[in-house]
């Protein structure tokens, strides 16, 4: 009995080890509908430890990890409380600063380059910052809104001043991104595709929705440089598109 015992025990603990090495989701919070800021922590955690480690990142090309990825960069996670009226600005504002934090360090854990010059996780890596565009006008106009709460007179000249310069701040953000285009050869054919989808989903939606009033003549500038260096044609028909968004706003 007691030699029975020892092998059903050592079976147990075989099998215990085993579930724990070969569970490449076990640290990973993906039976969550949605993801938090504390949760993102928990990831950029383990995603420091990895590389640490020398470890595999979660990517949407092994099967086993794809769908930490995927929930990495889910726009859910980001809609689900910024978009619920329910919930009050200050636990909104605070949602989507703890998020901006966690996003930074995202991109930080998916920025790393090979021998070649080449990013590890090229397309990982343009799913992340396409994801910082969807989420940051959600964090600037929660920021926004927070500001105009608290002020006596939303419409004074220093309230409006600073509700324009956090705008601001969101453009030149944006800015950021077309930088990506010095790092060109640096992405997949892939990869390149869906960062010119970041270009053509929320640049037009920036100039004409998020902050139409806005100070564009850093981007203008920058786009006539991108568009000089740029070669894929992907790349360079977005560019195109969005110079001629600019450019109709300065004729108005």
């Amino acid at each position: 009995m007691k030699n029975m015992l020892r092998v059903l025990l050592f079976f147990s603990l075989s099998i215990a080890v085993f579930s724990c090495g070969d569970n490449e989701t076990g640290t990973y919070p993906v039976e969550k509908k949605y993801w938090t800021p504390d949760d993102y922590n928990t990831v950029n955690g383990n995603l420091v430890a990895a590389k640490y480690n020398n470890k595999e990142l979660p990517n949407l090309d092994n099967p086993k990890t794809a769908i930490i990825f995927t929930k990495l960069v889910d726009t859910n996670n980001i809609s689900v409380v910024m978009n619920d009226n329910q919930l009050g600005i200050t636990h909104r504002s605070k949602f989507a600063s703890d998020m901006f934090k966690e996003y930074k360090d995202l991109t930080n854990n998916y920025s790393g380059i090979d021998r070649t010059d080449k990013y590890q996780y090229p397309v990982e890596f343009a799913e992340i910052i396409k994801f910082g565009l969807y989420f940051q006008p959600y964090y600037i106009a929660a920021g926004n809104e927070k500001i105009t709460k608290a002020a006596d007179d939303p419409t004074a000249p220093d309230v409006v001043s600073v509700l324009n310069a956090n705008k601001n701040i969101l453009i030149k953000n944006y800015d950021v991104y077309l930088d990506y285009i010095n790092y060109e050869d640096r992405f997949s054919e892939k990869a390149i595709a869906i960062y010119a989808d970041g270009l053509k989903e929320f640049f037009p939606k920036l100039i004409n929705e998020f902050a139409p009033e806005g100070d564009y003549e850093e981007m203008t500038g920058k786009i006539d440089n991108m568009l000089k260096k740029a070669k894929n044609p992907l790349l360079l028909a977005e560019l195109n598109n969005i110079k001629a968004l600019l450019s109709a706003k300065v004729k108005k």
